[in-house]
């Protein structure tokens, strides 16, 4: 019996032995090796351009130390002989992709001499290999060379601007502290915009391709005509004048010639405002040199964590603007009236009492609210990456400078975070209809993506009519210059990416790579046309940016319309790191944001589900987001879109609150719990030794235990029309937090053995 057992164990393993052998050559020899022979080829091809870049640098050495002899060179020429040998296996168009890639990646990093010289030298092969291809074996190969041409051009042009530029004009930067380390690569040197320094202004924009750019200076904001002064172009397509004076309070703009056709928009006869202007007179008006000078006086605020971010979405014109507001008239919709209402129940005074720590603004920078002649209420239609939207403040001549600073100054002083949503995947130029007001008659092919078989159409996986081409390196720079400003300038504490998978995923590396280390990411991992997304949902794992998550919103409201799938469910309330995420904090949990319906509409003003809804999304593990009046069941009538409605609909009826009071409480009661027991907020994926689940009878109802120096159990019940019972997980008893409509930290009372959840019901348990 023992010998036949043996006989048969030694049998299997040699059946087993056979099919892991022919498995393996299986995968040698099918599709799984092609993502195999990718990823080897991205390794060497990096390999052999730092190679060349370190002959290079060590042949240069030689050169001067010693005399140059044979052997210098023969080592220079090994890297680039390992490069040509790698390109030479080059087969298919999608290896031809694949390279490309890799050196649009090293292009960015390059900062040396070697470093260029190494792109260039990779390029040129690859551009050999290419044509050869193209004419000898497969015509499909010709559809690269452009490709090729325009990698060419664009590396290029930057590191001429940057060349140029060693000696550009610097900004003053008042607090090192909030500086970022690292810089985004050498073109960070390129100050563009107008600057006012020791009693001159200094003016710098680029473009390229210009013949000519002529600046224009106004006293007013409504002068036709202004002092033209002739500018000077430096070799890598940077124009610059010097005018004497500290020309703070006058207006500019420039007038740009070039050549036509290609995708370029000249007009000698358009005046243009300055893409890096620090405040501008409406979407479309002049460009203001305005002192940006202000006394902060909260120097010292302290950014909280990720995971401990508790974010709150708002509107600046709606949180003030309704008659009910208590706010006086003249601060109605500004960034000042944000301020007022501190010791009231009311705005500044509400956010206080509701308990949030990160107050994310809905786009602040300079944008076209009146879009194709639809009222643009949101701010999704940015003109300006560097100018305050004038219309939230007293003035239109550069006072939103000051004021804003003082609204993220105030906050601090109340202990909140700012994060702004910010706009770089298109702007307020619209498509080929749209005039050009900045960006497309300075380098409309340089700042834009363009249709390659007719280039006066623009890609548009946005939906907005354009998208920005943030791969172009002197866009990415415009990308990073910007957030940089706002963080080194207005103190803001971060940003939310808008269609954030527009943004290759180079750029968003470096965002991530760049900015202050507490600086708080977040994206929406989407686009409006899926199939232009340059980044997916589980990409950026182990970092610090958080992505919107659908997953939860849809998971979670199935739950509650008693609909649940109990794995997705769990997976959710977890954090979502079994599916996409690595940690926690990757994701970003909401269930009602500006766009779509509010809870109220949605669940037909049921407080059932609305209590249900707080209570799921305040103990999920992740980072959670509260749309301005989710927290007292505000209602839009129904609007699931209202983007272009400046009244009532958007504005928050402050009589709202009181009506449903309960709400308020709960949402503000699960807050300060959760903010105050480690339990919700876990830096890292949770084990079984952090949570476990309790899943009984009812389909629609799961129970999650939160373990820790207290342990908490949450029991979650979806199904509209009956109980739900749980089974509590150990002997004694528990106390009661939050019986579904309040909560108590001391306690509503306790439970012992077995615990029945009503329908459409949320419940928390303490021990």
């Amino acid at each position: 019996m023992h010998v036949n057992r043996l006989r048969s164990f030694i049998g299997l393993c040699i059946l087993l032995a056979l099919l892991f052998g022919f498995g393996n050559v299986l995968y040698a020899t099918g599709s799984g090796n092609n993502f195999s022979e990718q990823i080897n080829l991205e390794k060497e091809v990096i390999r052999s351009l730092n190679r060349i870049a370190r002959d290079y640098h060590n042949a240069n050495v030689a050169t001067k130390n010693t005399d140059a002899n044979n052997s210098v060179h023969v080592a220079q020429n090994a890297g680039e002989n390992s490069f040509k040998a790698i390109i030479s296996k080059i087969e298919l168009v999608q290896q031809v992709d694949t390279v490309l890639k890799e050196l649009r990646s090293y292009a960015y990093r390059a900062k040396t001499e070697a470093e260029v010289y190494a792109f260039n030298k990779g390029l040129k092969a690859t551009e050999e290999r290419v044509n050869y291809l193209a004419t000898t074996e497969d015509k499909g190969f010709a559809t690269k060379i452009s490709s090729i041409s325009l990698l060419k051009k664009d590396f290029t042009s930057a590191h001429k601007a940057l060349k140029n530029n060693k000696t550009a004009i610097r900004t003053n930067t008042s607090n090192k502290k909030n500086r970022p380390a690292k810089k985004s690569n050498s073109l960070a040197d390129i100050k563009l915009g107008a600057h006012v320094i020791s009693g001159k202004t200094y003016f710098a924009v680029y473009s390229p391709e210009a013949t000519d750019v002529t600046l224009h200076l106004f006293n007013k904001a409504t002068d036709k005509a202004g002092k033209k002064v002739a500018m000077k172009k430096d070799n890598g397509g940077v124009w610059k004048t010097i005018v004497d004076g500290e020309l703070y309070g006058k207006f500019y703009g420039y007038t740009a010639s070039g050549p036509k056709g290609d995708g370029r928009l000249f007009d000698p006869d358009n005046l243009l405002s300055d893409p890096y202007a620090f405040a501008n007179v409406d979407h479309n008006g002049k460009s203001v040199i305005v002192d940006r000078n202000y006394q902060w006086k909260n120097k010292n605020f302290k950014r909280p964590e990720s995971k401990d971010a508790v974010i709150y979405e708002m509107h600046i014109k709606d949180f003030t603007a309704h008659k009910s507001s208590g706010v006086k008239d003249s601060l109605k919709g500004t960034y000042l009236g944000m301020l007022e209402g501190k010791n009231t129940g009311k705005v500044l005074g509400h956010l206080k009492e509701l308990g949030v720590n990160v107050i994310e603004l809905m786009p602040v920078h300079e944008f076209d609210n009146n879009f194709a002649g639809v009222v643009n209420h949101w701010g999704y239609m940015t003109s300006h990456f560097f100018a305050p939207e004038c219309s939230y403040a007293s003035g239109k001549n550069g006072e939103g400078v000051k004021e804003l600073k003082a609204l993220i100054d105030g906050l601090h002083g109340e202990g909140f975070a700012v994060i702004l949503d910010v706009v770089y995947n298109h702007t307020a130029e619209g498509n080929h209809e749209g005039q050009p007001l900045n960006f497309k008659g300075l380098d409309n092919p340089g700042y834009y993506r363009l249709m390659p078989d007719n280039k006066k159409y623009y890609w548009n996986g946005t939906g907005c009519g354009n998208e920005v081409r943030t791969e172009n390196p002197m866009t990415a720079k415009m990308i990073l210059d910007s957030l940089k400003y706002w963080v080194n300038e207005y103190k803001v504490d971060g940003f939310r990416f808008d269609l954030g998978t527009i943004i290759d995923k180079n750029t968003m590396q470096r965002i991530i790579d760049e900015l202050p280390s507490d600086i708080i990411l977040t994206a929406e991992p989407w686009a409006a046309d899926w199939q232009r997304n340059q980044w997916a949902k589980s990409d950026f794992r182990n970092t610090r940016l958080s992505k919107w998550n659908d997953d939860f919103r849809e998971k979670i409201r199935s739950l509650i319309n008693g609909q649940a799938n109990r794995n997705d469910v769990m997976t959710v309330l977890a954090g979502s790191c079994f599916w996409w995420a690595a940690k926690p904090a990757e994701s970003l949990n909401y269930l009602e944001a500006h766009d779509g319906y509010t809870l109220a509409d949605l669940f037909g003003n049921d407080k059932r589900k609305t209590r249900l809804a707080a209570i799921a999304l305040l103990t999920a593990q992740g980072i959670p987001m509260i749309h301005a009046g989710q927290e007292f069941d505000r209602s839009k009538g129904g609007n699931h879109n209202s983007y272009d409605q400046d009244n009532d609909v958007n504005y928050i009826n402050w009589t709202v609150k009181e009506k449903n009071r309960d709400i308020f409480d709960l949402y503000s009661g699960l807050i300060k719990m959760r903010l105050k027991y480690d339990n919700f907020r876990h830096k890292t994926a949770l084990n079984n030794q952090q949570i476990e689940w309790i899943q009984p009878a009812n389909g629609n109802a799961v129970g999650m235990i939160l373990k820790g120096k207290q342990t908490f159990l949450v029991l979650l019940n979806g199904d509209s029309h009956n109980w739900a019972d749980f089974r509590l997980p150990s002997e004694g008893a528990w106390t009661v937090v939050c019986n579904g409509e309040k909560i108590s930290d001391q306690g509503l009372g306790s439970a012992v053995g077995n615990y029945n959840v009503p329908p459409t019901t949320g419940v928390i348990l303490r021990k």
